[in-house]
């Protein structure tokens, strides 16, 4: 019995043509996975992406934003950022897909608490992904939407966030 409840759970995903699959967060750490969808080609949202995180880098002498850019690539963009108070790190991470029929660009964002923390942490990582989308102007781009909800960004419903 158990055979075949492997054999369905590996199975199932791939009938119904599930998406890309990221790895689960640890449990008791909060998080926020969001889709976002881009009408440009992912080089210029990646470098857009890149010009906003070192905006917000302390180094520059930005107090409030506390973004670390720790790795890029092409096709992804690893961040951490800490709050003010350094009470809570957070790990973030942006991987970048061109489509195959428009060449536009899909963004799979996630930020998860590094520190054993309440699940519902009141939109704290999805308003970490919300003020760098904000703040570099790309919640205006050509074909923008976004896609998520309650069940992949805990706290989505409750988050008020601040640029």
């Amino acid at each position: 019995m158990r055979a075949l409840l492997v054999l369905a759970s590996a199975l199932i995903p791939g009938l119904f043509g599930s998406p890309v699959v990221l790895p689960a967060p640890v449990p008791y750490h909060a998080f926020c996975k969001t889709l976002w969808l881009f009408g440009m080609p992912c080089d210029d949202v990646g470098s857009i992406l890149v010009q906003q995180i070192l905006a917000f880098s302390p180094v520059n002498v930005c107090e409030k934003c506390h973004y670390m850019l720790v790795s890029t690539s092409n096709m992804s963009i690893e961040v951490f950022h800490t709050s003010s108070e350094n009470l809570h790190c957070e790990s973030m991470e942006f991987i970048l897909h061109t489509t195959v029929l428009t060449g536009s660009c899909r963004v799979s964002a996630q930020s998860s608490s590094l520190a054993l923390t309440t699940l519902l942490d009141v939109g704290l990582n999805y308003c970490n992904l919300n003020n760098l989308l904000t703040a570099s102007g790309l919640n205006l781009a050509p074909g923008f939407t976004e896609l998520t909800s309650e069940w992949a960004c805990l706290g989505y419903g409750f988050a008020a966030c601040i640029t």
